[in-house]
């Protein structure tokens, strides 16, 4: 299994130097969502949503327990779990995520699939691959990009990333124990579904990847700023607007 990443104290108010505004957001400009908000129950009680909440949380259908896990999460945790939970909402396939393995962390968490069967997972984003080439597999079949994709993931036996999202896409992989990983990365390389024709590169034999994107990734997800950039806050602003939130 890959390894958590370590916790971000650098968090303040200000600019970062160097770092443009886009990618300097902070709690201090960035709210965090409440347990009706995640559950869209603000107005009125949406069973289903707390239902999801409470398995992904406690792997039970028992709120006060989801709750309790929940009211101990920091800030950006609070934050990354309901942007996973809306985006994979988004995307379809809230109903295989099982409950969480650990804590999340900014901008991820470990989880078991539904009913502990990583099949079910894999063949939904299989299918999506297929049928409309939304889901890139991180191997050779997805090309040389895509293959690229899953490098820094050694552990992963099977991976995908998003295709037709340029930013704050979701990348997943599920391990040899059967246990999978969400997270988002900030720019995506592999935006090739939808995106300018201007901004993509395609390799015969070796696939599409999108050069501007690509370029923003090395940056800013690099060592030099990934620590400091891949916060859930940075997140949330780019998928505003682009992915129904739940706050």
């Amino acid at each position: 299994m890959t390894t958590r990443p370590a916790e971000k104290p650098w968090l303040h108010a200000g600019r970062i130097s160097g770092v443009p505004a886009i990618l300097s957001h902070s709690d201090h400009d960035t709210p965090v969502p409440t347990w009706k908000q995640v559950t869209r129950s603000v107005n009125s009680t949406d069973s289903q949503m707390i239902s999801h909440l409470s398995r992904v949380l406690s792997g039970t259908d028992n709120e006060s327990l989801a709750v309790r896990i929940w009211d101990s999460w920091s800030g950006p945790q609070k934050r990354s779990v309901a942007l996973l939970v809306d985006k994979i909402y988004h995307e379809g396939w809230l109903d295989l995520v099982g409950s969480l393995v650990d804590g999340p962390w900014d901008g991820g968490f470990f989880f078991l699939p539904r009913d502990l069967d990583p099949h079910a997972l894999a063949d939904v984003l299989e299918a999506k691959f297929r049928e409309d080439g939304v889901y890139l597999p991180c191997s050779l079949r997805g090309g040389l990009a895509g293959y690229l994709s899953g490098w820094n993931h050694p552990g992963w036996q099977k991976g995908w990333i998003e295709t037709d999202t340029p930013f704050a896409s979701l990348h997943v992989g599920i391990f040899e124990n059967g246990s999978a990983e969400v997270h988002l990365d900030l720019f995506n390389p592999l935006h090739t579904n939808g995106a300018s024709l201007a901004n993509i590169v395609t390799v015969r034999g070796l696939g599409s990847y999108n050069h501007r994107l690509f370029r923003l990734h090395r940056k800013w997800e690099g060592k030099q700023y990934g620590a400091i950039t891949r916060t859930s806050a940075n997140f949330y602003h780019l998928m505003r607007g682009h992915v129904p939130l739940c706050f």
